[in-house]
């Protein structure tokens, strides 16, 4: 009985190493097919096929106001340096151009300045002096065209989207500040780094509405191509 019991156990020991090792198995094989679609799908990406990411760790802009916001105690202008990161997801069309949805973050700020309809009462202290934060969440459309192909390493760029407000310093200018659509026109120059990876500096020209306030400007992009 005792050895029956004993066999018994050491079958059972072997079917679960057994079932451990065929799983490990499937999971590295699964894992090395996503490897090899994702690399195939990068190399074709090269050759102007396929699917590809785009991501912008930095782009550095400037963006001032051609006009301004009213705010319950004042007027908004934009007149600074911000910062910003997105990524793109696109897709070749052809060889010549392709198409793509981005998502982003967006850091600016703004700066108010008394109106008529500032209290003749001193404000809060710092209010009309201070720059105030505000953070946008771009969503755009993005056109790629190639002039000499994929392969050639300049891209014109054409973005078209909305960035709404996520958060702004000021409640009380949330209304007034709640973020709009945005246009940029810009060149990239495709530095290949290897077979799947190239860096993407560029630079581009901005137009941007935070709810009535119109603001242009450039940014340069620091970004990697997959």
């Amino acid at each position: 009985m005792k050895n029956n019991s004993a066999g018994f156990v050491i079958q059972l020991h072997f079917q679960k190493g057994y079932r451990r090792s065929i799983t490990y198995f499937i999971t590295l094989l699964v894992a090395f097919l996503i490897s090899a679609v994702a690399v195939k799908g990068q190399i074709r990406a090269k050759d102007g096929k396929g699917y590809f990411n785009i991501t912008n760790v930095a782009e550095i802009r400037y963006l001032q106001s051609i006009d301004s916001s009213s705010l319950p105690y004042g007027n908004a202008y934009i007149k600074s340096l911000g910062y910003s990161f997105n990524t793109i997801n696109g897709v070749f069309l052809n060889p010549a151009l392709s198409i793509g949805l981005g998502v982003g973050l967006q850091f600016n700020s703004y700066q108010a300045r008394p109106a008529s309809v500032t209290p003749d009462s001193s404000f809060a202290e710092g209010y009309f002096e201070d720059r105030h934060s505000m953070t946008l969440l771009p969503i755009f459309a993005d056109f790629r065209f190639y002039p000499n192909g994929s392969r050639n390493s300049l891209m014109l760029i054409l973005d078209v989207g909305y960035a709404p407000l996520l958060k702004i310093k000021n409640d009380f200018d949330k209304p007034n500040l709640n973020g709009g659509a945005l246009v940029r026109l810009g060149a990239a120059y495709r530095v290949p780094i290897s077979e799947t990876l190239s860096f993407l500096p560029s630079l581009n020209l901005n137009a941007q509405r935070f709810g009535d306030n119109t603001s242009v400007g450039g940014h340069v992009g620091l970004g990697f191509m997959f």
